[in-house]
């Protein structure tokens, strides 16, 4: 691909700060190509974009990781996460960088062009139900079951596409960042408050459940490619090949620990903060 030829992978590798970078660059190329071809529905093609854009770099570090982990003898989740600190660390920049894309095109953009732009990333449900109560159940089993369909299907386009997570990770990072974007502007449009003020006080309320969810969609995401990477290159029931898988497995069954606390912070705070609470009601004024 002509602009993975721009940057040499060895690049990010040593500064994982151009991850963040990339994922602007690659937010504008995807929308501002989604537009010119797609003008009727862009949402979903700009989405899709960004993925094909961003997939044969990762397939490089999957490939890379699968080697680390075929040679491993014993697994220590500590040690994984040291080994391959650096794909964590550039998929997470990459997903914040196409998460501040979509935020800042939904707060500078007209209301009219965002709804129509953005449409499917608007259509998605988000709490809007707060300070009901300490801790709602039926409230976190909603958000458990749709959050672990989405890991499951991180692992699995992983798995089959060997990079195929990349699209559901970038899917998330286009709707969190529409959402709340958009949130922040029609809150302002009610109140005495810039809309910048509100994104980041919504940024701030939402972070440490973010951060918790997304760590988890792309430890799925590498699992399920380590595994697909080791599938195509290891010999069927060899030492190499159990070991990539007993190790991935391991790796699945952390990531879902993680998504379950991701949901219990949540679940708090959209049942208890109030200025949460207030920014909704304003932007539903």
């Amino acid at each position: 691909m002509v602009l993975e030829q721009i940057y040499p992978l060895k690049l990010i590798e040593k500064n994982p700060l151009y991850a963040l970078l990339l994922g602007v660059s690659y937010s504008i190329i995807g929308v501002g190509a989604s537009l010119l071809l797609f003008p009727e529905d862009p949402a979903i093609v700009a989405v899709a974009f960004i993925a094909l854009i961003a997939a044969p770099t990762l397939s490089k570090l999957l490939k890379q990781e699968e080697g680390i982990e075929s040679k491993k003898r014993s697994f220590s989740l500590i040690n994984f996460y040291k080994d391959h600190k650096n794909v964590f660390i550039i998929y997470l920049l990459l997903f914040f960088g196409i998460f501040l894309a979509f935020s800042f095109f939904a707060l500078v953009l007209p209301s009219l062009a965002t709804n129509h732009i953005f449409e499917n990333q608007l259509n998605v449900l988000y709490g809007t139900k707060t300070g009901q109560a300490i801790f709602s159940k039926t409230l976190f089993l909603d958000i458990l079951r749709n959050n672990l369909s989405v890991m499951a299907l991180c692992f699995i386009t992983s798995f089959v596409f060997g990079d195929g997570g990349i699209f559901l990770i970038t899917w998330n990072a286009s709707v969190w960042g529409t959402i709340f974007g958009n949130l922040a502007k029609t809150a302002s449009s009610h109140a005495i408050q810039s809309p910048s003020y509100y994104f980041f006080i919504v940024l701030a309320i939402v972070f440490p459940h973010m951060i918790l969810e997304v760590f988890s969609y792309i430890s799925s995401a590498t699992a399920g490619g380590i595994m697909s990477k080791g599938f195509l290159g290891e010999s069927f029931f060899s030492k190499r090949f159990k070991a990539v898988t007993k190790n991935t497995v391991i790796l699945f069954a952390f990531a879902l620990l993680i998504l379950i606390i991701a949901v219990v912070v949540e679940t708090f705070v959209l049942n208890n903060s109030s200025i949460y609470s207030k920014i909704v009601r304003l932007s539903f004024s």
